[in-house]
């Protein structure tokens, strides 16, 4: 192993996508599943404070129906989970 990421929310993510195209071996630790403090330690009404449009991963640009919107915490755990996938 050449590299150890802690935690795998959208910023842990993002390095193994980097770390991934590099051909760099690594690993990710979470405390259980993906975005886990985004689906556990947010308020029910949270929203982001950004834009949907601005509100995207490595690789990829914005693909939802509402880019001037403020996604939930939940969504945004659904679009963690499907970056992985």
């Amino acid at each position: 192993m050449d590299a150890v990421v802690v935690g795998a929310g959208p910023f842990g993510l993002g390095v193994s996508y980097h770390l991934q195209r590099l051909c760099v071996r690594h690993t990710i630790f979470e405390r259980r599943q993906i975005a886990e403090s985004w689906r556990t330690q947010r308020w029910d009404n949270f929203r982001m404070n950004t834009p949907n449009v601005t509100t995207i991963m490595p690789g990829g640009p914005y693909a939802g129906r509402d880019p001037d919107g403020f996604m939930t915490g939940r969504d945004f755990a659904h679009l963690l989970d499907e970056f992985v996938s």
